[in-house]
C-alpha cells in the first residue's frame, strides 16, 4: 500500500520539476492570502472591503494553480501523447 506521504512527495517533486518559478509565485500568493485573512480576522469582524481583498487574493492563488495545471498538462501531452 502506498502512503499519502509518498504520494505527496511525488506530487511536489513533479510540480517542482515541471512548474519551476510558478511554485514561488504560488507560495507568494498563498502568503498574501493568509496575511490578509489574518488581518481581517484580528478584530473579529470582516468588513466588505476586507472580504473583497480576501477574494482577490484567493483568485490570484487560483490563477497561479491554473497556470501550473496548464504547464503540467502541456508537458504531459508533449511527452506522453505526442500531441503538439
Amino acid at each position: 500500500m502506498v502512503s499519502w506521504e509518498l504520494i505527496a512527495l511525488i506530487v511536489v517533486t513533479v510540480l517542482l520539476l515541471l512548474a519551476g518559478g510558478y511554485i514561488k509565485r504560488l507560495l507568494d500568493e498563498l502568503h498574501e492570502l493568509i496575511s490578509v485573512t489574518k488581518d481581517a480576522l484580528e478584530d473579529g469582524q470582516i468588513t466588505a472591503k476586507e472580504l473583497a481583498t480576501i477574494f482577490k487574493e484567493a483568485k490570484d492563488v487560483g490563477n497561479v494553480i491554473y497556470e501550473i495545471a496548464k504547464v503540467i498538462s502541456r508537458k504531459y501531452r508533449l511527452e506522453y501523447m505526442h500531441v503538439p
